[in-house]
């Protein structure tokens, strides 16, 4: 019997095997996303007592790796919303250039959608990062990249054009929300 089924018949050793195996992977890829110490931290604590009072339903649970994954993705989600909620609040009701100057505003926004542009990164196939990273970062051509990686010219661009529809698609959405 796997760990994540013991946790849904109660057993507290069993939960406590998967918080310590466990939360700090799930701390740092929220860190990574929120850039925020005590917001990860507050997180990890959060997601662990979810699956506590619902452990009953963690039983079913295939990959209990992906099921934190995506919960720590929803919640990080959960957050932005929750931040641009307050922002759009602060700029309609509360005049945010009588508080915060339009370029510290500009570089919030722009934080977060660094943030959301490096989680679907991290979400793409290792090659295709690897090719935008090369591209992006490095500033390498695509027949720099194509010749490293022993890949076509036709490849690079697949990838790149490929990994640039996937922060669209993410970007795109929440506009809808905002």
């Amino acid at each position: 019997m796997n760990k994540s089924c013991k946790v849904s018949c109660r057993d507290c050793r069993a939960f406590d095997e998967l918080y310590m195996r466990y939360a700090p992977h799930v701390e740092a890829f929220a860190f990574c996303l929120l850039k925020n110490r005590s917001e990860a931290e507050d997180l990890a604590h959060d997601i662990f007592l979810k699956i506590w009072e619902n452990r009953e339903s963690i039983g079913h649970v295939r990959s209990f790796r992906n099921y934190l994954f995506r919960m720590t993705r929803n919640a990080v989600f959960d957050i932005f919303e929750h931040k641009n909620v307050r922002i759009r609040y602060e700029r309609q009701y509360l005049r945010v250039g009588d508080f915060v100057s339009e370029d510290v505003a500009a570089k919030v926004a722009s934080e977060e959608l660094m943030m959301i542009i490096e989680m679907a990164l991290e979400q793409m196939p290792e090659q295709r990062r690897k090719v935008f990273r090369m591209s992006r970062c490095e500033n390498r051509s695509y027949q720099e990249i194509a010749s490293e990686l022993n890949i076509s010219t036709k490849t690079v661009e697949y990838h790149i054009r490929t990994a640039l529809a996937e922060p669209r698609k993410i970007i795109g959405v929440i506009a809808f929300f905002c």
